[in-house]
């Protein structure tokens, strides 16, 4: 059975691109900006993963991902964003641990399911071993 993936973008086309992409690969939930993205938690329980653009409007990606972790430690999330988005809050959010990753966008297909991946593995393969964090690809 795949693993649960929700992914947060307030464009449609972006959404029906990841499910067509991924949807083979994940068990791909898509959420039309940050309230449905927390209404579908909050229906539907933990996500292993989360994956939210940056830019949207009412919250940021960096606070609706800080929002679902401060609530589910457990949830690994990953932040697409455009480099000039990274320097504010982005950053800080990869640092603070709240972030699994930060992607550049356009974000190729490959490299978000292989960072999907590495996320579930990790949360998998918690050795304890601290590791300095991987910044933006």
């Amino acid at each position: 059975m795949n693993e649960r993936v929700l992914f947060v973008d307030d464009e449609e086309s972006i959404l029906r691109g990841i499910k067509l992409n991924l949807g083979r690969t994940f068990d791909v939930n898509l959420a039309s900006g940050p309230d449905a993205a927390l209404n579908i938690i909050n229906d539907q329980g933990h996500f292993p993963v989360v994956v939210s653009d940056m830019r949207m409007p009412k919250m940021d990606g960096a606070t609706l991902l800080r929002n679902i972790k401060e609530k589910n430690p457990e949830t690994m999330c990953i932040l697409l964003t455009g480099h000039a988005d990274f320097e504010f809050g982005g950053a800080e959010a990869l640092q603070s641990g709240m972030l699994f990753k930060i992607l550049n966008k356009p974000c190729s297909p490959d490299k978000l399911k292989a960072t999907i991946h590495a996320a579930l593995k990790g949360k998998k393969d918690d050795s304890g071993e601290e590791k300095a964090p991987d910044f933006v690809l």
